[in-house]
């Protein structure tokens, strides 16, 4: 079966609000995917959509929603403490393990899978495609349907189809160093932005004819990394904006680019300024997707 529209969304962390407005204006100008990827998070923004979410009832849900309380430290009490120790000591600590990452993860996930209503990928109202990475082996690891493997295999690619939809994209916003790796069928999987920051691929090998995406790279006015933890975003960011550039080259496509300009990565309350964003960088760019859609 041959789809009309794929959608792909890429990875941008708190800069991904900007996906939820470019949703809301193509769908208020019936411009309707019939597939949709995404990393990161652009896998939150797909899975929203996919699931049926009312984008605006989110928004307004969110707004109550303190950031900080969807964190929960991989780092103890016990283990704070005994780092403490160790550093004032100078106690060699070679031997010594440290966790994955800052935070388990644990807490973004269910919030997420209450969103969803626990939905699986056979139960979303279109095809969606959740990328990931598995940080041991290198390969890609998406997340669909059954149905929805490409029958041509995709060198260096697997495909998980019975997970939860929320189980996925807490893989694959898995920032290295930031959250500790989601471990699903002995897969350790991490943010899919170190393989696939813009997932147009998997669109064009499920036969999509007119591929549009969104591209969250910050081309220029990147915020200034002055933490442990911004600059491990800051990588993540400079590497996925370094990988889309060839990937754009090997698949032809709209691209739409929201240069949001300036933003931190703790930029949560700016969410509703960043949806509306998207939403005027959508609106400008209609004319030119339309007779894009239009094309023979």
């Amino acid at each position: 079966m041959g789809y009309s529209i794929g959608l792909a969304l890429s990875g941008g962390g708190v800069r991904g609000a900007v996906h939820l407005g470019v949703l809301k204006v193509l769908t208020q100008n019936s411009i309707y995917p019939d597939m949709i990827s995404g990393t990161s998070a652009g896998s939150i923004a797909g899975a929203l959509f996919a699931a049926g979410i009312d984008i605006d009832g989110f928004l307004e849900e969110i707004k109550s929603v303190k950031p900080w309380k969807l964190l929960d430290p991989a780092f103890t009490p016990a283990y704070i403490l005994m780092l403490i120790f160790y550093y004032w000591t100078n106690k060699p600590m070679v031997m010594w393990g440290i966790p994955d990452g800052f935070f388990k993860g644990e807490k973004i996930e269910k919030y997420l899978d209450g969103v969803l209503g626990g939905k699986k990928f056979d139960d979303l109202k279109m095809p969606l495609f959740v990328v990931s990475a598995d940080i041991n082996t290198g390969d890609t690891v998406i997340f669909c349907s059954k149905k929805n493997v490409p029958k041509e295999k995709i060198y260096n690619t697997v495909f998980i189809t019975d997970a939860k939809v929320s189980e996925a994209v807490r893989a694959s916003i898995s920032l290295p160093g930031i959250f500790l790796p989601k471990y699903i069928k002995g897969r350790k999987l991490v943010d899919g932005g170190i393989k696939d920051n813009i997932p147009v691929g998997i669109l064009h090998h499920r036969g999509v004819k007119k591929v549009l995406a969104v591209d969250l790279g910050v081309t220029t006015g990147r915020a200034k990394a002055d933490s442990l933890m911004e600059i491990l975003m800051a990588s993540m960011d400079i590497m996925g904006d370094e990988l889309s550039y060839y990937i754009k080259k090997s698949y032809p496509g709209f691209y739409l680019y929201p240069d949001l300009q300036g933003v931190g990565y703790k930029d949560f309350r700016r969410i509703p300024e960043f949806v509306k964003y998207g939403e005027n960088v959508t609106t400008k760019a209609l004319p030119d997707i339309k007779k894009f859609l239009q094309k023979p």
